[in-house]
């Protein structure tokens, strides 16, 4: 009962009903309409509609799946998909809209994340592959290459909270924190507590958090709170209480920056479930990584960017230069974190996972919470295994979501039948999303194997050449395999009819969800 009531009074609930209120409206007026319209005029308006809806979707730059999801959905139903496609799906910007994509971009083209300039030369450092998917995102993200870091691998986000904590206690000069989910809790007032405390000491604090994402575990106007406490503060795409493509866009990413000298990112959110303080869907199996020095820089650069792309005016950064890091440190190896987002036609994100599946020789160890793919990326994972290469997944078995978890099963099919191995993660959530291959290259982030982090969201992410990290990656796979089942195709195949269905029907609307 009490849960009950807690819903009933919470910001999302009624968030929600509105919004499904708006798309219950839009089916009234056009059942309405049909009702009202005669045969032939309803015939011709529908057949109107179908095409003409069916060609502007088609000529948008979008993903096969994306295009095609919506024609079958129009080709239904004429009339409310296209009202819903028009309102929803065509990620038309508005004039504030557009204003933020060209200041975020002018960022880019004015070279500004070459202001530090300890980057490397890739061709010189990496082999050739590592120096084609490196130069890849250099010229897409952008990011460089940087050495002169020390790294440190956490195979659970439970061991994160100390050494957090300490690194933000040390701070001098400013504090970044980014989380697409900040949930009231022990992780969350602990950390909240220090950064008050830094805040009177003068430190530079800036808490970036998502709307949507926290809607249900922060109060409406948390960033207000925040300001009162000295801390400047977004609420990054606040939530409209109206349907827009401006909906889907969300800041996915989660890292805090310390001083420019220090970044923390992974898989882990601003919530206790994520260090296991409290338990939602049994052991919750995340990551994240800490970087030190050089490196940090693009971390510090993504954030300022989108800080810029959403603050208020008064808290806009023009001058990056007093952030860049001032720390180096002997390390091992090489580290460029990078960062995807939805403003522009270019899948960052997925290009660099197909890459490092490409340029496999031995074998691609890969984590993902959800597992919805595009055809691309089903075809490279194919093309691995059938030319030799040892492709795992690790997935969860037990679900957050029980629309995506069937989804994420309906797309075994053709990935156990082509030898890839998958595994599902007994003991509960894995939430990790990290990839490692032939001993030598692995990428961790935030960007989940799904249309929405490929398409929609802003990600980040860091690949790792050649050091210490990817030793650490591989031995958490291997850890992980041990506390996993793996799936064979002759019980995948004989899971319930209901799954089945479930998966299918899923399968048609994934590229909307």
């Amino acid at each position: 009962m009490r849960k009950a009531v807690k819903l009933f009074f919470s910001r999302f609930f009624w968030t929600a009903l509105i919004l499904l209120s708006q798309i219950g409206l839009i089916l009234f007026i056009v059942i309405d309409l049909e009702r009202r319209v005669n045969v032939t005029a309803l015939f011709l308006l529908r057949v109107t509609l179908t095409v003409v809806v069916s060609v502007l979707v088609f000529s948008r730059d979008d993903v096969p799946e994306y295009k095609l999801s919506w024609i079958l959905f129009i080709g239904v139903l004429p009339l409310y998909a296209s009202f819903m496609y028009i309102l929803f799906g065509n990620k038309k910007r508005g004039i504030l809209e557009s204003q933020r994509t060209n200041r975020f971009k002018q960022i880019d083209e004015n070279n500004n994340v070459d202001m530090f300039s300890k980057a490397v030369d890739v061709h010189k450092a990496l082999s050739p592959d590592e120096a084609r998917l490196s130069s890849y995102i250099s010229s897409m993200a952008p990011s460089r290459v940087y050495q002169n870091t020390k790294t440190k691998y956490y195979s659970l986000g439970d061991y994160v909270f100390d050494d957090l904590l300490n690194e933000i206690s040390k701070a001098t000069s400013f504090i970044f924190m980014e989380y697409f989910i900040y949930a009231e809790g022990e992780f969350w007032s602990t950390i909240l507590k220090e950064l008050e405390h830094k805040a009177r000491e003068g430190v530079d604090v800036r808490v970036m958090y998502d709307d949507m994402g926290s809607i249900g575990t922060l109060p409406a106007h948390y960033d207000w709170a925040l300001r009162a406490k000295g801390i400047k503060a977004v609420r990054f795409n606040p939530v409209r209480l109206h349907i827009n493509p401006k909906l889907n866009f969300r800041d996915h990413r989660k890292v805090t920056i310390i001083d420019g000298n220090v970044a923390i990112s992974g898989g882990i959110n601003m919530a206790d479930e994520y260090i296991n303080r409290c338990s939602r869907f049994g052991h919750w199996k995340d990551n994240a990584y800490m970087l030190k020095g050089d490196g940090v820089w693009n971390y510090t650069y993504m954030f300022l960017q989108l800080w810029n792309y959403q603050a208020r005016k008064e808290d806009i950064v023009e001058d990056f230069t007093r952030y860049c890091p001032t720390l180096s440190f002997n390390t091992d190896g090489f580290v460029q974190s990078f960062g995807d987002n939805p403003l522009d036609a270019f899948n960052v994100a997925e290009n660099a996972y197909m890459s490092v599946i490409n340029n496999a020789h031995d074998y691609v160890y890969i984590s993902t919470p959800y597992l919805i793919l595009d055809q691309a990326m089903r075809n490279a994972l194919v093309m691995a295994s059938k030319s030799g290469i040892d492709v795992r997944i690790i997935t969860p078995s037990i679900p957050d979501r029980k629309i995506v978890y069937a989804l994420t099963k309906a797309n075994y099919r053709i990935l156990l039948k082509n030898g890839v191995r998958i595994y599902e993660y007994t003991p509960g959530f894995i939430h990790s999303k990290m990839f490692v291959s032939d001993d030598r290259t692995a990428i961790v982030g935030t960007t989940n194997m799904d249309f929405r982090s490929f398409y929609l969201h802003f990600e980040s992410g860091s690949i790792f050449y050649n050091c210490s990290v990817v030793k650490s990656v591989k031995d958490d796979f291997e850890d992980t395999f041990v506390l996993s089942k793996e799936v064979t195709l002759k019980e995948f195949q004989n899971r319930p009819t209901r799954q089945k269905l479930a998966g299918l029907l899923a399968k048609i609307v994934a590229p909307m969800l």
